[in-house]
């Protein structure tokens, strides 16, 4: 069993939101670097909602890593870009559904454009196996 280690050191404030500061890989272990998924669904359709596109990105990331056999808890960081705002009680309940009880280090920002002008979420991610 991988035990990646997730902190809040005392040395900063502690976090305004649902993450770790840091996240220490053990040694010897696959790193699996995700492309940024967008908010499309299996079928490569792009929903207009900006909710629904971040649905279908955290949810490619999911499928990507079972794929590989590595399950939400192996996630060591994330990279989240929203071209709109998202409505904070949606974004909380996905997110905390998506981590499961363990977020990793994360980062989320809002951006003028993605590569795509539908596109209104891109999710990147790292893991470790």
């Amino acid at each position: 069993m991988m035990t990646i280690i997730r902190k809040n050191p005392d040395v900063v404030a502690a976090p305004v939101g649902s993450y770790s500061h840091l996240t220490i890989v053990p040694r010897d272990k696959d790193i699996l670097v995700l492309a940024g998924q967008v908010g499309t669904d299996s079928e490569g359709n792009v929903p207009a909602d900006v909710n629904e596109q971040l649905r279908n990105a955290l949810l490619n990331v999911t499928r990507i890593l079972n794929s590989e056999g590595v399950a939400s808890d192996g996630i060591v960081k994330i990279n989240l870009w929203l071209t709109e705002e998202i409505d904070r009680d949606r974004f909380i309940e996905m997110w905390n559904e998506f981590h499961g009880g363990q977020p990793p280090s994360t980062t989320l920002a809002y951006v003028s454009a993605l590569a795509q002008p539908a596109f209104k979420v891109e999710v990147e991610a790292w893991a470790a196996r």
